[in-house]
């Protein structure tokens, strides 16, 4: 489980969708933003029903990926926030192969550099 300070509260899913850095893979499209307070960094996992009618589906691809996230997060900025938008498809998908392309993504962090630009 998340710890509510690792949370983006809805109210600032809008100042987020105005200006943000977009990255996709097959599983998962991102959106970054950086803030002005640097505390923790923070997520969001958003899964449409267009991903799978059943919310037992829908809910377990939201744990597994909101566990490589808690494993993870030390990897981020603490200033960023960073919005998981799930693809259609992905309850297809076995839960390890989701948790280890989110892993990759962290660890990559090639989004670093692109985000910086952004204020």
């Amino acid at each position: 489980m998340f710890a509510k300070k690792f949370s983006i509260p809805k109210r600032e899913f809008t100042k987020i969708k105005k200006n943000p850095i977009l990255f996709h893979s097959s599983t998962f499209s991102v959106l970054l933003s950086r803030r002005e307070d640097v505390g923790n960094p923070r997520f969001a996992v958003v899964i449409s029903n267009k991903v799978s009618k059943l919310s037992t589906h829908r809910n377990r691809i939201r744990r597994a990926v909101r566990d490589a996230l808690r494993r993870n997060w030390k990897k981020v900025n603490n200033d960023l926030d960073m919005v998981f938008l799930i693809k259609p498809g992905v309850e297809k998908k076995p839960v390890t192969d989701i948790m280890k392309e989110i892993e990759v993504f962290l660890n990559k962090k090639e989004y670093e550099a692109k985000v910086g630009k952004v204020k």
